[in-house]
């Protein structure tokens, strides 16, 4: 028996004999113990190849001294639509020759399609992850322990809108070990095909074949009712705004979004932006802050439903930076009824005089008259007890460094 295994470590874990032999490099052992069975958290089972039970290995070694090791298997798509998606991955295996820490985990996982029984053209990719969780499993092979891997992508689920069969595609970056081995399956002849798993090379780009050993301990699962796709949401700030900006792919019965802020604090609701309810289409949505100043802002996005339901997104950071100089905006809406918001930028901690007067040159308002902080500000001007015409509003900041900013602008209040 130790003559069986001493043999077998060269098989299964031999850099030099792949370059030569081809697929020589997989092989199957026995291990002792047997795999915990992960249960499904979706309601959709795209995979459910749970460990086969026969202790059953696939393993491989570092392709010719290359750190990705890789495998990949089919699935299929039975029920699909623009809320289906895939929010679990679940694959059982471990590390060799020793056990590694969590934090060294370092893997890709791929969506493809199918190209005639093989992987096809790539759909989505998510790299450098790590578990959601990992938990030894009680198989125990040449001493290393195996594990079953979970990945949560229920914030940021991979959608599958149309049926058919795909590839899952997984490698290792972990550069801590010198193998990643894989635990052989039962095949879900639901969804599966048998022994149909693929060994890679270069990963995402060279298919070696099928590997011959049945199928990978892997199980998909998802779910029928992810209302949106949420593929980015960006900020970039420049003087005394910021530009927000997301993109969904797929969205069902979407309401809209509340655009949420933190200023090292409680997030507040800003603005709201409709959505389009049910669409596969890809929209794009974009809002501007205007009401910010010098300082490092957060945001956030609130996906409200019809039916009151909601998510929200990832928090983006962003600093806004001093305005280079001073200015007066354009107030908005202009003309206006009765009510309009005044902006104005100041490049220093100024002395600010901000103050509305009618065609005569008559003072009808004051709006602002007090020291304020280098940034960008804004006003509202409610003239509901003024009668219809043309207005100028003029401000006055004198700056700490000595700085004299004058200007005027006309509005027009329409009743």
């Amino acid at each position: 028996m130790p003559k069986f295994f001493s043999v077998l470590f060269i098989l299964l874990f031999s850099f030099s004999v792949f370059a030569q032999t081809s697929l020589s490099d997989y092989g199957q052992a026995n291990v002792s113990g047997k795999s915990i069975v992960e249960a499904p958290m979706a309601p959709i089972v795209y995979l459910n190849q749970a460990p086969n039970g026969l202790n059953g290995l696939f393993a491989d070694s570092s392709f010719n001294g290359a750190s990705q090791q890789s495998i990949a298997d089919n699935f299929v798509v039975a029920a699909a639509g623009p809320n289906y998606g895939i929010t679990e991955i679940v694959f059982w295996g471990g590390y060799f020759p020793q056990n590694i820490p969590n934090t060294t985990d370092d893997f890709t996982i791929i969506i493809h399609s199918d190209a005639g029984g093989s992987p096809g053209a790539n759909i989505y990719a998510r790299y450098n992850l790590q578990a959601t969780s990992r938990v030894t499993t009680g198989v125990i092979l040449f001493g290393v322990d195996e594990y079953l891997f979970t990945f949560d992508f229920s914030a940021s689920p991979f959608m599958m809108p149309n049926t058919g069969t795909y590839w899952i595609e997984i490698y290792n970056n972990s550069t801590q070990s010198d193998a990643f081995f894989w635990e052989t399956g039962n095949l879900d002849v639901t969804h599966g095909v048998a022994e149909a798993t693929f060994a890679v090379e270069t990963p995402g780009v060279t298919w070696l074949g099928p590997h011959g050993y049945g199928d990978q301990a892997i199980q998909i699962n998802g779910d029928d009712n992810i209302p949106v796709e949420l593929t980015s949401f960006i900020a970039n700030a420049s003087e005394g705004i910021v530009e927000l900006s997301w993109i969904t792919a797929t969205e069902t019965n979407n309401q809209g979004f509340e655009v949420q802020r933190s200023v090292g604090g409680e997030f507040e609701t800003i603005a709201f932006v409709d959505g389009h309810g049910t669409t596969t289409e890809t929209q794009v949505y974009t809002y501007t802050d205007r009401s910010v100043n010098i300082g490092s802002y957060s945001y956030r996005l609130k996906q409200v439903d019809f039916d009151g339901s909601f998510n929200y997104s990832k928090v983006v950071e962003v600093d806004v930076p001093a305005p280079a100089e001073f200015a007066l905006d354009q107030n908005y809406p202009n003309p206006f009824n009765p009510s309009t918001k005044i902006a104005f930028r100041l490049a220093v901690d100024s002395k600010v005089s901000l103050k509305v007067f009618n065609v005569l040159g008559q003072e009808v308002a004051t709006l602002v008259n007090t020291n304020m902080v280098a940034g960008s500000h804004n006003v509202n001007f409610d003239a509901s007890s003024l009668n219809s015409g043309v207005y100028l509003y003029r401000i006055e900041a004198t700056g700490i460094d000595g700085t004299n900013f004058v200007d005027v602008k006309k509005m027009i209040l329409t009743k």
